[in-house]
């Protein structure tokens, strides 16, 4: 019977210590969330690396096309291979122009053609930035190449149709005229 009392003992014992370590593991550890200001840096940091990847990317495709563009500070990139004889468009007159719009692997997204013009008021419709900054550096007549970051064309949704979201795109535009 000691035996057994001995053994009862010892099988408490060690029951209580299992118990209590368990308890020590049961005890949830509190975590601290982030806040707004950790949120809001991750955010600007991971929005920079997002940035610069997607400039890199542009300019390895620019080197492959052997295009001889020129960058601008918002990162447009643009090469006018056909010079016209017009004036230069200014904000607050309507672009008239043609274009054709692809993703960077050549998949056709948008066209249109000297026939069907697209008109816009530069600085104030709803199109492309890229767009309203581009027709500002040329003349009536000229035809260019632009290469687009998403953030100057349709951006982080796309454009729900043939674009998707955060788009790299090349239009190759001719402007026809100013009104």
């Amino acid at each position: 019977m000691r035996g057994n009392q001995s053994l009862m003992r010892t099988a408490i014992v060690l029951l209580i210590i299992v118990l209590a370590e368990c308890n020590g593991c049961s005890e949830k550890k509190r975590v601290t969330p982030p806040s707004m200001e950790e949120i809001q840096k991750e955010l600007v940091e991971s929005n920079k690396r997002k940035h610069q990847e997607e400039k890199e990317r542009l300019r390895e495709f620019i080197r492959q096309k052997n295009w001889p563009m020129t960058e601008t500070s918002t990162g447009l990139n643009y090469w006018v291979y056909a010079l016209g004889k017009g004036s230069q468009p200014k904000e607050t007159e309507v672009a008239v122009l043609s274009y054709r719009i692809e993703m960077l692997d050549g998949t056709l997204c948008y066209t249109t053609d000297s026939l069907h013009p697209v008109r816009f008021l530069i600085g104030q419709d709803n199109v492309e930035a890229g767009l309203h900054e581009a027709v500002q550096l040329l003349h009536v007549g000229d035809k260019a190449k632009l290469v687009m970051p998403s953030h100057l064309a349709f951006g982080f949704t796309g454009d729900s149709g043939k674009i998707p979201q955060d788009a790299s795109l090349v239009y190759d535009i001719y402007l026809q005229g100013i009104e």
